[in-house]
């Protein structure tokens, strides 16, 4: 049992850029949650749009906080939730814009928080598949997830479905890499600072499950091997040179001749042969200095 205090005052933090229906349903869900926990629950939602398309969202929720963050780059707009946090506040709870929670998330992840006094928790992301997915994406399970269950310790942690106990956060300062906003994984990042030499105690929580959209530019083969490289890349970040380069080289030598025996065995690629690949390319590529970079805006935000 937990000796840490029950957990009273939360905030939910939404980083958003450019989706406003999404971002519609997703407040609609997360203030409904909101209601039905007896906590106090505050949900802020930063726009990382120069042109602040997501205020007149906003504006339709009467308990959401609206706050803008023009600097490009998700890892400014995660600094300024942070920069939203009061003093008071006891948790924060992060979910991306392309998400919906299923019922009884926001219960969940408290229920657990408080059950096990862990300082993170975070679950499980599933997709949302509609009719415009393709069946060989759907087939070679490239949107299938791991399956883990409550009380287990993850490897990594994001910020797509996450609650983090404030008293953990505050005495270390840390912040999202603004350096990492184009290339992706700060999220990865920051969280792994936050356990790196503490006693962070960071749990799985199977019952607090959000579903993911499957958005239509991510339904094809070239942002999935993008996405498969950009992994890779990341995963390089904390080994070292050789032992990224030698280990790129592995993956890439193991997943090139299996994506051969696929097409053989089941006329389609599958996800595991795939993404070794992906990631093999990926490594090498960080360790040769290039890098993909997913999320590219101009200063405008274009």
């Amino acid at each position: 049992m937990s000796t840490e205090p029950r957990l009273q005052k939360t905030v939910i933090s939404i980083a958003t850029f450019r989706r406003p229906a999404l971002l519609r349903s997703l407040l609609i869900e997360c203030v409904q949650q909101a209601t039905e926990v007896a906590r106090a629950v505050r949900i802020v939602v930063v726009d990382n749009d120069p042109a602040e398309s997501a205020r007149e969202v906003v504006a339709q929720f009467d308990s959401v906080d609206y706050v803008a963050e023009h600097t490009p780059g998700i890892a400014a707009a995660r600094n300024r939730g942070l920069d939203a946090l009061t003093a008071d506040d006891e948790a924060m709870i992060f979910i991306d814009d392309d998400e919906i929670p299923s019922p009884g998330w926001l219960s969940a992840l408290l229920t657990y928080a408080d059950a096990t006094g862990a300082d993170v928790v975070t679950g499980p992301v599933e997709p949302l598949i509609d009719d415009a997915v393709p069946q060989w994406i759907l087939r070679g399970g490239f949107w299938r997830r791991q399956s883990r269950e409550s009380g287990s310790i993850p490897d990594s942690v994001a910020t797509n479905n996450t609650l983090m106990r404030l008293s953990a956060w505050r005495p270390t300062g840390i912040r999202f890499s603004e350096a990492l906003s184009m290339k992706g994984g700060s999220d990865t990042e920051f969280f792994r600072s936050l356990r790196a030499g503490s006693d962070i105690r960071v749990l799985w929580c199977s019952d607090a499950v959000v579903q993911e959209h499957i958005l239509p530019a991510r339904a094809n083969a070239k942002w999935l091997f993008r996405r498969a490289v950009r992994i890779g890349n990341i995963n390089a970040r904390y080994r070292g040179r050789v032992k990224a380069f030698v280990g790129g080289l592995a993956r890439v030598a193991v997943g090139a001749p299996y994506i051969v025996i696929d097409y053989f065995v089941h006329r389609q690629p599958m996800a595991r042969s795939w993404n070794m690949l992906a990631h093999g390319v990926g490594m090498i590529g960080n360790v040769l200095s290039i890098d993909v970079v997913e999320y590219r805006r101009g200063r405008s935000g274009k």
